[in-house]
């Protein structure tokens, strides 16, 4: 058997595959930097979402109110009586 044959084939296989793992860790940590971004858009959206859920009630509570005034200007005794 030639010992050193196998050695060389060995070491030279190993070579190969500790190229091959910093290939993979430099692909894995873009990977989790892409995932980092993608999880800090999502936050970014759900942020603008919250900050504009309140400017969408007020038209909302605006209309509320207008909606009692008429009421209350329909009830008899009403402000509509006095037109």
């Amino acid at each position: 058997m030639d010992f050193q044959k196998y050695l060389e084939n060995l070491e030279s296989q190993l070579k190969a595959v500790n190229a091959d793992i910093v290939e993979k860790q430099e692909e894995l940590d873009k990977i989790k930097e892409f995932r980092t971004r993608i999880k800090g858009g999502i936050e970014v959206v759900k942020q603008i979402e919250s900050d504009n859920k309140p400017a969408e009630r007020e038209p909302l509570q605006l209309q509320q109110e207008i909606r009692k005034e008429v009421d209350q200007m329909a009830r008899p005794g009403g402000d509509m009586d006095s037109l």
